[in-house]
């Protein structure tokens, strides 16, 4: 009988050696991403969004409850805004005529005022609200719908 000790071995640390990999892979990845940040802060942005959305960053949420959006068309042809839905911890603000008409290109601003549903959020913690934004294109007559999440810091 040989002696397959060499083999076993070698086995043992291909099988191994792919684990500690992928392991190593997921860690680097959830550090880049920063789920592994010891910090508490949260880089400003928006994500999810297409067609009509949030303008380089350009929103912001106060302690005092108002929320500030500039929308930024990218959609090709004129949009009408029909409706803007907001949802900060477990608060749903409904805009169903917000009146903004923005041009190809265009910027336009969207104000809401959300303290008579949201508890008050001390100035410079973090907050996560959820978006959707109902449009109408000029150019298809159709009803399009933009989402996503804005989160940042709260404002003076």
């Amino acid at each position: 009988m040989k002696n397959n000790k060499g083999q076993s071995a070698l086995e043992f640390l291909l099988t191994y050696g792919w684990v500690i990999l992928i392991i190593s892979i997921a860690v680097i990845l959830m550090w880049e991403w920063g789920f592994l940040k010891l910090s508490s802060n949260i880089p400003p942005g928006a994500s999810g969004f297409w067609g009509v959305m949030p303008y380089e960053n350009d929103f912001k949420y106060t302690k005092d409850g108002n929320l500030n959006i500039s929308l930024n068309n990218k959609v090709g042809g004129e949009v009408t805004i029909k409706g803007i839905n907001a949802t900060v911890s477990g608060y749903k603000h409904e805009d169903s005529s917000p009146g903004i008409t923005i041009p190809s290109g265009g910027v336009g601003c969207w104000d809401a005022d959300l303290s008579s549903g949201v508890p008050p959020l001390a100035a410079g913690s973090n907050y996560n609200i959820f978006v959707s934004i109902s449009y109408n294109d000029s150019r298809t007559s159709e009803t399009y719908m933009s989402s996503g999440w804005l989160r940042g810091h709260v404002e003076e």
